[in-house]
């Protein structure tokens, strides 16, 4: 994973935490101030229902770093085929090389094999030579 990237995920979780600060500081700084019965029970609600915001912020910000983690496994596992396809690549060029080599090799002798058949054998053979030595 390229340091960009991480970057910007960095960049990005940092200010979504920041967002959740502040909405939690917003939500403290609208309670009610005064303290009879009517508003005890209205902070409780508040508290209750503040606790259930940051239960699910927190759920949200553990959910999205395990998100994080998994882009961050599949981008190594990413790489790690690339690296395994590329490795695997250059065999097969180094094998056609071999192989290329062997069919020039193979021509070669061929062509030689002709050219002693052609001079050599069939003048044996056309003046009835062979077999007599």
């Amino acid at each position: 994973m390229d340091n960009d990237t991480y970057d910007d995920r960095n960049y990005t979780q940092q200010k979504f935490n920041k967002n959740i600060v502040k909405r939690i500081q917003e939500l403290e700084d609208r309670r009610p101030s005064k303290l009879d019965d009517q508003v005890d029970i209205k902070l409780m609600k508040q508290e209750e229902w503040n606790e259930k915001v940051i239960e699910r912020l927190d759920q949200e910000i553990e959910n999205r770093t395990r998100a994080f983690e998994q882009i961050e496994d599949l981008e190594d596992l990413v790489a790690e085929l690339k690296f395994d396809i590329e490795t695997k690549l250059e065999r097969i060029e180094n094998i056609l090389v071999v192989h290329r080599n062997q069919d020039r090799t193979q021509k070669k002798n061929y062509k030689a094999l002709r050219d002693v058949w052609d001079k050599t054998v069939l003048n044996i053979i056309e003046k009835g030579e062979h077999g007599k030595h």
